[in-house]
């Protein structure tokens, strides 16, 4: 989470009604995909033969590893920086065929079109910081019902813990996320979202949303609950939470601060309880 100037008395509701909105817009629209691409029987299937491999998460955390030192070369040689759009048209061709896919399963050529229009507008209207909020929507939506019903349980766990660990590096440590962060939104990139207020811009990385879906998607494909659903909801219950403190502290620290560790932790702390009262 970030915070684009460093007015004082910035806090305001219209912020968290937007974190709100879009959350739970997210969240409830990808376990609803979530739901219908495994009704269709639509998974992209697991790394190794194992869904609940271990190495899933290691090979996921790598191919994230791989994005990121791949946008951040891009970044830094400006001449590359228009191979940027090109990795956010391919992203959200893929996602978008995902989630229209599955609300029109049965009519690929609608699907399509749908999907081209969206590109078209976008690349017609880069400035435009709606719809690249729209945009990047349907990448969160798309990317986290994919991955969290294609994937067990205990290897996504495992991967948002060493997801966090990063974040945690990258933001204090190297830094190198802040200054990912800055670029991706000075250019308007559908790699955030954008929370516009009066007096602040803020800017929360698709990464924040992806990760709970990700993951209350992986328990509600492939949890070992009696209610699956029901811990579904409530890891996105904890996660929001998370999210909640995140642009709090932001907010009242001024800092850039990632929000997957606080959304990690409490997460866990809800599977765990989860287990521990048989839900």
């Amino acid at each position: 989470v970030m915070v684009k100037n460093k007015e004082t008395h910035w806090l305001s509701v219209e912020v968290f009604a937007l974190l709100t909105a879009v959350f739970v817009v997210s969240q409830i629209i990808g376990l609803f995909i979530a739901n219908k691409l495994l009704e269709l029987g639509i998974v992209s299937g697991s790394f190794t033969q194992d869904m609940n491999d271990p190495l899933n998460a290691v090979i996921l955390f790598g191919m994230i590893m791989l994005m990121t030192i791949i946008i951040l070369l891009a970044l830094r040689y400006k001449k590359q920086r228009k191979f940027l759009w090109v990795i956010e048209a391919l992203a959200i061709f893929a996602t978008a065929t995902v989630v229209f896919g599955a609300v029109f399963p049965y009519d690929d050529f609608l699907v399509l079109l749908i999907t081209l229009a969206i590109l078209v507008y976008r690349y017609t209207h880069k400035d435009n910081v709606w719809f690249r909020n729209f945009v990047s929507l349907i990448a969160i939506i798309g990317a986290g019902a994919v991955i969290g019903i294609s994937f067990g349980l205990l290897p996504i766990l495992l991967f948002i813990s060493i997801l966090s660990a990063y974040d945690l590096i990258a933001v204090f440590g190297t830094k190198h996320m802040v200054t990912l962060g800055k670029a991706v939104t000075k250019k308007n990139f559908a790699f955030t979202v954008c929370f516009p207020t009066k007096k602040h811009t803020f800017e929360l990385g698709n990464g924040d949303l992806v990760i709970p879906l990700i993951t209350s998607a992986s328990v509600l494909a492939n949890g070992w609950f009696v209610n699956n659903l029901l811990v579904a909801s409530l890891v996105l219950v904890a996660s929001y939470i998370g999210l909640f403190l995140s642009i709090y502290i932001v907010g009242t620290k001024k800092i850039s601060l990632p929000a997957l560790p606080p959304q990690t932790v409490l997460m866990l702390i809800v599977i765990g309880l989860a287990i521990l009262f048989g839900l």
